[in-house]
């Protein structure tokens, strides 16, 4: 089971996948909030996946100070 995402973290995706209305009404939607949900969570695993990506990029080239 996932974790639960916050009403920040649907409102970020809600503003990332450029939506447009009233966040609040549209939740309301059973169909809506599934969508929103999952590209949030779709959003993250890329954003991820993206750090590490880069963290091993960083790690080959010797690169260890922040």
């Amino acid at each position: 089971m996932q974790a639960p995402l916050t009403d920040a973290d649907l409102r970020a995706a809600w503003q990332r996948l450029r939506m447009v209305g009233d966040f609040d009404t549209s939740m309301r939607h059973r169909a809506v909030r599934i969508v929103v949900e999952s590209a949030a969570r779709a959003l993250q695993q890329r954003d991820h996946r993206r750090f590490l990506r880069l963290d091993a990029k960083r790690l080959a080239a010797g690169d260890f100070d922040d």
